[in-house]
């Protein structure tokens, strides 16, 4: 989980503002369903929202380079 939190930080620091937000959020999102807090939900199911969340600010930052 430490290595899952380092590069998290690591891609806020190398990567555009917009992406700072969705980054955060699926590394949360991970350590939720690593931790089991995410009750009876399915661990896709979960991580879905923030991992599209975070594909779409990528691509879009990564195209307007």
């Amino acid at each position: 989980m430490t290595e899952l939190w380092v590069a998290e930080r690591h891609l806020v620091l190398l990567c555009d503002e917009d992406l700072h937000a969705p980054v955060h959020a699926y590394g949360r999102a991970l350590n939720q369903a690593v931790w089991r807090e995410i009750g009876d939900t399915e661990v896709n199911e979960h991580l879905e929202e923030h991992k599209a969340a975070f594909m779409t600010a990528a691509r879009a930052g990564l195209s307007s380079r």
